[in-house]
């Protein structure tokens, strides 16, 4: 029999010779899950027997996780924003990053009467719940072209008890809204990857994300093009236009928006890292 102690060391050592980003870390998570156990549990209960079934789950996931199968996906869930969610092979992991977006639109949108804000291409939900969650009179509609993320994000909404006012519609970017749909602010987190560059990412997502969520085209902004072009048709006079970058791409899309002719007061927020993750421009 194997005490919490010895399985954590043994965990994190195989995770290590693996290669694995964060092997204490993700140690530690994984034999939380395999004994249903919080991380203040583990650490009062280290000479604990580790049952013969929480042993065999663990074998298990640890060989999965030595194979580099993201962590979020052995256990079904992640945190973001402070809110916990549910993933699965349908929808991208959330970031840590994206948090920056939901920051910057908040700011705009925290004094606003009964705000209507658009997430396009939602995934998970994660961004949709996060603003209607802080944005408790608000209505959130939220697309995405995959019925299966959809799934997943109505789980995410109800499990944080925003499943009222986040409304979930199925189409490609805007094509579920009616001419006359009009928001606050639209908000999107596009898959922004240069084409040639997904080959060289780590594991976990060149293998075991959606190519779809990563796309981003030859220049990684094949769907910020499309988004600029459209989002002013949805937006209320003065309304937000909030997006997601990858690295080095600010520049670029900071000049999208301002010979746009429909945004102005084009603005840069850093994620904590230091890089210019977001853009926020406002309708004229």
């Amino acid at each position: 029999m194997q005490t919490v102690r010895a399985a954590l060391r043994w965990a994190s050592e195989q995770l290590s010779q693996a290669g694995v980003e964060s092997p204490s870390v993700d140690a530690e998570r994984l034999v939380q899950h395999a004994l249903g156990a919080t991380r203040l549990d583990l650490y009062l209960h280290l000479d604990r027997l580790i049952t013969p079934s929480e042993r065999a789950w663990l074998r298990d996931a640890l060989r999965r996780r030595c194979s580099r199968i993201p962590l979020q996906r052995l256990t079904g869930e992640t945190e973001f924003w402070s809110l916990p969610f549910f993933v699965n092979d349908a929808v991208l992991i959330p970031r840590p990053e994206t948090e920056t977006l939901v920051e910057a639109a908040l700011a705009r949108l925290s004094g606003a009467p009964r705000p209507r804000v658009a997430d396009v291409g939602t995934g998970s939900g994660c961004i949709a719940v996060s603003l209607a969650r802080d944005l408790p009179e608000s209505l959130v509609v939220a697309t995405d072209a995959s019925a299966a993320a959809l799934r997943v994000a109505r789980i995410n909404a109800l499990r944080n008890g925003v499943g009222g006012r986040v409304r979930l519609v199925a189409g490609d970017l805007f094509d579920p809204f009616g001419p006359s749909a009009r928001f606050d602010a639209v908000v999107s987190n596009p898959p922004y990857v240069r084409r040639d560059e997904i080959e060289t990412l780590q594991p976990e997502v060149r293998d075991h994300e959606s190519r779809l969520a990563l796309d981003g085209g030859e220049d990684g902004l094949s769907v910020h093009r499309r988004l600029v072009a459209c989002a002013g048709r949805h937006l209320s006079p003065r309304g937000w236009l909030a997006l997601e970058v990858g690295a080095g791409q600010s520049g670029p899309v900071a000049e999208m928006l301002k010979k746009s002719e429909t945004f102005e007061e084009v603005t840069r927020h850093r994620d904590l890292t230091g890089v210019e993750r977001v853009l926020v421009a406002r309708r004229r």
